[in-house]
């Protein structure tokens, strides 16, 4: 996929103007709030053209930000000459001095997918495309943890629509072999831990974020399954303006999943340089690392490496058959008072596959 950026704008707490403010006896408090948006172009051969915005909205919802890390409301809308599109919104709201998280993504979209099948070892037929619809909707508070150990504990809800809308010529949805071939309605409950010491939440230099989760989707779901994760993250900066960040991902689910709900490997954020869903199956890892370095003004460069695979027992995965994916990519810092990076990346897989991906903030 090849994405270019048009232009883009920002507007932060020198420029902009827009405030709230409230009066009283002794005081007058201000309020701020940032905006950045950037319109886009990209081809790739699953969408053929297309044109689209995105942008990101921070703000603090308190007027003492000293301790308080900024909310965000991240957005993005596309539409290609083939008419697929996808419209989201993802806030994450900080309140308490960082002990009240909420986050709501939400998404719409009409797509072209792949399916090659279940298992590390699938192949390329020329049959792999299908047409999609989906909704996607997810509730998460988090709060102080009163049982565990951990920095947040959180409640989740899930809820996702899938509609197979043409299986076109993929074998695996013609002969109804896979679980899932029709789509569905999934609802989900779930809880989180979260640590997180990160000096900044969209460009950390130094510290470490943990992630475990676990949902169980249940009636009144189509499919029943439960999912389990782990995302581990370290940022170290070894000189200035130079920084080694790591992460390691694994998912597992089990139960009657929709194949289109199995841990899939590629994207934009681990694997890059592989479609995302090339090799799915129960259980998914990765391993990755980046190093991050400005070079010139607001202008930096990455470079990256990562191995990962699926399986279908956790005991099959097998060091000496690791995909790997390796790449580099652009930056430019274009909100420097919360350091929000613009990114374009350009990923490589083991079997000469490429991607390249461009949005907002840092893959990990």
């Amino acid at each position: 996929m090849i994405a270019l950026p048009i232009f883009g704008f920002s507007q932060d707490g020198k420029q902009i103007i827009d405030s709230m403010v409230v009066r009283s006896k002794d005081s007058v408090k201000v309020k701020k709030f940032t905006f950045n948006g950037y319109p886009y172009a990209f081809y790739s051969p699953e969408t053929q053209a297309a044109v689209g915005a995105g942008g990101i909205i921070l703000f603090y919802t308190k007027n003492d930000s000293k301790n308080l890390r900024p909310s965000k409301i991240g957005f993005g809308a596309f539409y290609t000459s083939n008419k697929q599109y996808k419209f989201s919104v993802n806030p994450s709201i900080y309140f308490n001095s960082n002990n009240l998280v909420v986050q709501m993504p939400v998404s719409f979209s009409f797509s072209q997918d792949k399916f090659w099948g279940i298992g590390n070892e699938t192949i390329e037929t020329g049959t792999e495309d299908f047409l999609r619809e989906d909704f996607n909707i997810q509730l998460e508070v988090q709060i102080p943890p009163f049982l565990f150990f951990s920095d947040r504990f959180g409640f989740v809800l899930d809820y996702k629509h899938t509609t197979i809308v043409d299986v076109e010529e993929n074998q695996f949805l013609i002969d109804e072999t896979v679980i899932g071939y029709e789509g569905g309605d999934i609802f989900g409950a779930g809880i989180d831990l979260v640590w997180d010491r990160r000096d900044n939440l969209f460009y950390p230099t130094s510290g470490h974020y943990q992630f475990i989760k676990l949902l169980v989707y249940t009636e009144p779901s189509d499919y029943t399954y439960t999912t389990f994760e782990i995302d581990v993250r370290y940022y170290k900066k070894i000189f200035k303006n130079q920084v080694l960040a790591t992460n390691f991902y694994f998912k597992n689910v089990s139960g009657d999943v929709p194949f289109y709900e199995l841990p899939a490997l590629g994207g934009h954020q681990r694997m890059r340089g592989y479609f995302l869903g090339r090799y799915r199956d129960n259980n998914y890892f990765s391993l990755q690392t980046e190093y991050r370095q400005y070079f010139w003004k607001s202008w930096g460069f990455v470079a990256f490496g990562g191995i990962g695979d699926v399986s279908s027992e956790i005991t099959d995965l097998n060091l000496k058959e690791l995909k790997y994916s390796f790449g580099g990519g652009l930056r430019y810092l274009f909100n420097k008072k919360e350091h929000v990076n613009l990114r374009m990346d350009i990923g490589v897989g083991r079997d000469g596959t490429t991607g390249i991906y461009f949005g907002i903030e840092e893959a990990f």
